[in-house]
This record gives structure tokens, sequence and C-alpha cells, in this order.
């Protein structure tokens, strides 16, 4: 229960941080839709750079210090938002909210799934977080201000960080993994490999999100419950994940993305969105069980396979800002939306095929590393 509390305080809190971002850098600092990108995608390049690093560290040291360390920072790293008066301010402090914020996720992932095995559940409080901590974001930003969300952040992860103290994880066992997982990456190649394409498509979209949603006449409460709804349908689709088979759950998620990306653009007004949230939700809930559970049954170093697929989703994060952020602003919304999901299925075929070959060929050949 303690574990569940905190992926749901600590996603609440980034989730409530990010959303407004790119009206912040636009509306404020000026930004363009490609500088825009590039402050998103230097958050995720930290996250995806501190994301593999400690993930790897949990593993060979011990997740306890990792997860306390990384709530933590992150409650710093949160409350420094406040402090950016411009374009090259806010991307700085971004990069190091994403330092913090990939510390911790691998450890207290890979505690959970070795404690009960029910990371679908355990995932969707996850979710839950992440609809509370935009719906607050958004009347936060309407009643007090865009800083009053990241002092709200800031309030979060400092709770999660109290309820961690309190975390039992006894009994650790410790792994020796090179620097380079050469074995674990060739394991875990076709979720890995695939979903950087969908989720380069995804953020592609998710980048210009809040604009598009802006310009469709939607304030920044109503944003927020948009993205609300997505995390309530998460919620609710993840506690049901973990009934299905991983590769089967990876399939349904890439085909749901590649409906639902190009349903965007069908919307004229911003509340006909509303139906595209519901399917993404499903998308999303899917694919992401679907790539835990994957490399959590292949593996026994599961906090550098955690930290791997994050830093997989990061890379796509980063191409994906940088693509989006370009795409926009030379073929518009409707364009980005349209490359975004020809990308997704991209990944979708490589998925297929990798995942076949890797069942009859690896497999049976790589062993874990030595404990």
């Amino acid at each position: 229960m303690k574990a569940s509390t905190i992926q749901m305080l600590s996603s609440g809190a980034l989730s409530a941080s990010s959303l407004l971002i790119p009206n912040l850098a636009r509306d404020q600092f000026g930004s363009n839709t490609a500088e825009i990108g590039l402050i998103v995608a230097a958050y995720s390049a930290a996250l995806f750079f501190s994301s593999y690093v400690f993930g790897r560290y949990s593993d060979v040291y011990g997740r306890k210090f990792v997860l306390k360390a990384g709530l933590l920072l992150s409650v710093s790293a949160a409350f420094l938002q406040v402090f950016a008066d411009n374009a090259i301010s806010l991307l700085i402090v971004r990069v190091f909210v994403g330092l913090c914020a990939g510390m911790y996720p691998s450890a207290l992932l890979a505690h959970v799934y070795e404690t009960d095995k029910k990371v679908g559940k355990f995932t969707s409080l996850g979710a839950l977080g992440f609809g509370f901590g935009v719906f607050a974001a958004g009347f936060i930003a309407i009643w007090f201000s865009i800083d009053g969300i990241f002092l709200f952040s800031s309030l979060l992860m400092a709770i999660a960080f109290l309820v961690a103290l309190r975390l039992p994880m006894k009994g650790e066992t410790r792994y020796k993994v090179p620097l380079f997982p050469k074995q674990i990456l060739k394991r875990n190649f076709p979720v890995y490999a695939s979903i950087m394409f969908r989720h380069t498509g995804a953020n592609m979209i998710w980048v210009i999100y809040p604009l598009f949603l802006a310009d469709l006449g939607a304030n920044d409460a109503f944003i927020g419950v948009i993205y609300g709804i997505n995390a309530i349908g998460q919620f609710v689709f993840m506690m049901y994940c973990d009934r299905i088979g991983s590769s089967r759950l990876v399939a349904i998620g890439f085909i749901m993305s590649i409906i639902t990306f190009p349903s965007y653009t069908l919307a004229a007004e911003y509340w006909q969105i509303i139906p595209a949230q519901i399917m993404i939700a499903l998308a999303w809930s899917t694919l992401y069980i679907g790539a835990i559970k994957y490399v959590m049954e292949r593996n026994e170093e599961k906090g550098t396979s955690a930290g791997l697929l994050q830093s997989s989703l990061s890379i796509s994060a980063i191409l994906g800002a940088i693509l989006g952020g370009a795409a926009a602003e030379i073929y518009g919304y409707h364009g980005c939306m349209y490359l975004a999901t020809g990308i997704a299925a991209i990944g979708l075929v490589l998925f297929i095929f990798t995942d076949r070959y890797s069942t009859q060929h690896l497999d049976s050949n790589l062993t874990p590393s030595e404990p």
C-alpha cells in the first residue's frame, strides 16, 4: 500500500508540473513550437540518462537509497521551477526535474514486482495520480498561477518522500550488471525498439497537445479535465491488464494507438476530443503494462530492465518533442498527427517480427547476470 501511495503522489506531482509547460513557454516567454519542443526534449534527455543509470544502480547497490534520494531531490527540483523567468532558465530547471524524476521509478517498480507481481494495479494508481495532478493543475493555474502548480507539485513529492521513509525494503538480491548490459538489451529488444517508434509518434502529439486544445477553445481548467479523463481511463483499464499476456497487451496497445492518433484531427470543438481521450487511455494502458510485464518476466535484473524501458520512452520523448515541434511549425497540428500515426504503425510491424524472432531464437540462449 505504501508503494502504491508513493506511485500515486509522485505521478501526480510530475504530471501537474509538466501540464502547462508548453503554454508557459509560449504565452509568457514567447517561445515558438520548435523551441517548446527543445524544452520538452531536454527534460526527456535528462530522464533518459537518469533512468538507466539509477535503474542499474538499484540492481547493483540496492533500491532503498535510490528511491529515497530520488524523491527527496525531486521535492527541491519541483520547487525550483518557480524561479524560471525565461525560456533558458525554464529549460535548465526542467533538466534538473528530469534527472531527479528518473532516479526512483525503476527501483519502486522492481520492488513492487518482486513483492506481488501485480504491476497492473500498481501502475493504475500512478495513472490515478496523473489524473489528480493534471486536474488540480488546471484549476490552480486559473485560481492562483502556474507558480502555484509548481508549489503544489513540490508538496506532493514531499509527502511521497515521507511515505517512502516507512516503506520496508529488506532482503534485496543484488546483481552484477555490466555498464553496457548486452544480454538484457537483446532479450528485450522487441519492446525497447518498437515502443520507441510508437512513443515518438505519441510525443509528437503531446508536445503541441495543450496548444492544440487551447486553439480549439479550451481554457486551462478544461485542459486539466481532458488530461484527467485520460488518466481515469487508464486507472480503470490497467486494473484488468494483469490477466492478459504481455505480447498480446503490447499488440493491442499499438493497434489502438494507430486508430486514435488520427482521430484527434476530427475534433472541431474542444469537447469533441473526449472520446479520443478514452481510446488513448486504453491504448497506453495495454501497451505500457504489456511492456512492463514483458521485461519483468524475462529478466532477473528488474531495476536495469525497467530503467532501460523508461530510457526507451525518454529517447522517444526527445525525438517526438523535436519532431513534433518542427512538424507542427511546418505542417500544422493535423499534419503532425498523421505523421505520428505512420511512425506508430512502423512500431507495430517491428514488434510483431522481432517478438517472433526473440521467442524462437533468443530466449533459450540468454541467461541473467549472476547475483
